[in-house]
């Protein structure tokens, strides 16, 4: 791995299913619809002619349980309208007091309407499934997964959907299944979930908090070659300036040293995971970075948002992909030489990648307030630039 500090100069340059098995099937909500009362709150009428107010709990019985129920509680949210008026979503659901028995179980939720077998969509426009894998310690969505998050650890996972669309007068029944699906399985070059390509497969689960993975993350991709077009045309990466700030530091850690790559002068900002945290912050109050605007407004096939600069040593791993070689081990630096994945020789939206100077989200680790990393895709080099030149960057997506 080289290094440098000089002026850069401008070279132009599969998947098992998720339920091989027979389910138990819990209809939470059978009958009846939800209606909005004088106070507020969403209702629903149960088949036994009970009523449950939307956002209090129902135990059942699921397979993995045994004699044990597990809790289940839905909450809706009131969309206000430019009209005046709003109305209310299927906004989360809550699942806890799950048994130890229940670990390395996916769990399936669905909604129902009143008449049909079709699941309703619940959000994403369209997405009719929400499907978590629970272990005890962590939780982590299976697909569908752009739209919504999951928390959760010992006991219990909430699912938030972050764009509802299920309105609660249209659902009448709510859905949980239980079985031992296997986890999706990606490989380096297959499109991701998030419509980008994958480019590095982790050899263990990594953390990258806030990201649509959060703390169980197995592999990141990269946004195809049209994603400063909208899809409509490829194109090469373009510059932007990191900050126009260069006074003020952000929250990120560059001062604790890196162990991951073995790199010099690697900081704890440079690690895998880590690049969601540094793009959240890189822009600190009261200045502008024309690069975390461009990246955070791209969603391609997920949500904007979802999508990140990478840290140094995601990037480092991006220029391997983008060379031809192989990713996937942090200690192996990007070497500059095979066919670069260019426009020209790529084609579609595998290229677009340029020979020159890309912006990490990494701040550096000398002046951090003046300066951001950046690796050079012409030969490998790392080192820091002050946040004020522009340089290229790519949104990648952690999942």
């Amino acid at each position: 791995m080289s290094f440098y500090h000089d002026d850069p100069v401008d070279e132009s340059q599969h998947r098992n299913s998720l339920f091989p098995s027979a389910f138990a099937l819990i209809l939470l909500f059978a009958g009846g619809i939800f209606f909005v009362q004088s106070t507020l709150a969403a209702n629903i009428s149960l088949s036994s002619g009970g009523r449950t107010e939307f956002g209090q709990a129902v135990s059942q019985t699921v397979a993995c349980s045994g004699s044990q129920d597990v809790t289940v509680t839905p909450k809706s949210s009131f969309v206000n309208a430019a009209t005046g008026t709003g109305t209310y979503y299927l906004a989360s659901i809550t699942v806890s007091n799950i048994p130890i028995s229940c670990n390395g179980v996916n769990f399936k939720l669905s909604a129902y309407g009143t008449s049909s077998s079709t699941p309703l969509a619940i959000f994403n426009s369209t997405s009719t499934e929400a499907v978590v894998n629970y272990d005890a310690d962590s939780v982590s969505l299976r697909a569908p997964k752009t739209g919504i998050s999951v928390s959760g650890g010992s006991g219990t996972f909430t699912i938030i959907f972050a764009s509802p669309v299920a309105q609660s007068t249209s659902v009448a029944k709510v859905t949980i299944q239980s079985g031992m699906g296997t986890e999706e399985v990606y490989v380096v070059g297959q499109t991701g979930p998030g419509g980008g390509i994958v480019f590095y497969v982790a050899s263990a689960k990594f953390s990258s908090p806030g990201s649509a993975c959060n703390n169980s993350c197995k592999y990141l991709e990269v946004a195809p070659s049209d994603w400063q077009s909208g899809g409509v045309s490829v194109a090469d990466d373009n510059d932007y300036v990191y900050s126009n700030n260069t006074t003020v530091a952000s929250s990120q850690d560059a001062s604790t040293a890196g162990t991951q790559s073995g790199f010099a002068n690697e900081k704890f900002n440079w690690k895998i995971g880590q690049g969601f945290y540094n793009t959240s912050v890189m822009k600190v109050s009261g200045a502008t970075s024309s690069a975390q605007a461009a990246v955070l407004a791209y969603a391609g096939s997920a949500v904007a948002g979802e999508w990140f600069i990478p840290s140094m040593n995601e990037l480092n791993e991006l220029c391997k992909y983008a060379w031809g070689q192989a990713t996937g081990v942090p200690t192996v630096a990007c070497a500059a030489s095979g066919t670069f994945k260019s426009t020209a020789n790529a084609g579609g939206n595998l290229g677009g990648f340029k020979q020159n100077f890309y912006w990490s989200s990494s701040e550096s680790y000398g002046n951090k307030a003046n300066d951001g990393v950046n690796l050079k895709f012409s030969n490998g080099a790392i080192g820091p630039y002050v946040k004020t030149y522009q340089m290229a960057v790519r949104p990648i997506r952690a999942f």
